[in-house]
């Protein structure tokens, strides 16, 4: 039987946990390019000179980013949840006791 030693099995949690940490990032990144095109979309409503099809693909660009920030998010939380699961627990290699 193989076994994965404790450093290696310390070493990937670490890993799963740094990408968490970026995906949770990214998400805030669109959050904030979404905050940003919506930013934007109010301000050419008040500019005459806009064109007419600028705010309907800049709207449609702001929920793209929102969409991708929740799936970010969500892919995070499923990694989480893989790391956790994946943990060995206290004892689990420990005998039984005499």
């Amino acid at each position: 039987m193989v076994t994965e030693s404790a450093r290696a099995s310390a070493a990937r949690a670490d890993e799963l946990l740094a990408h968490i940490g970026r995906l949770r990032a990214d998400a805030d990144l669109m959050d904030g390019y979404a905050r940003r095109l919506r930013a934007t979309v109010t301000t050419l409503g008040g500019c005459p000179a806009a064109p007419e099809w600028s705010r309907p693909a800049l709207e449609r660009q702001a929920a793209a980013c929102a969409s991708a920030a929740v799936r970010l998010r969500t892919a995070a939380e499923a990694l989480l949840a893989h790391a956790r699961a994946d943990r060995p627990t206290r004892g689990a290699m420990s005998g039984p006791s005499s």
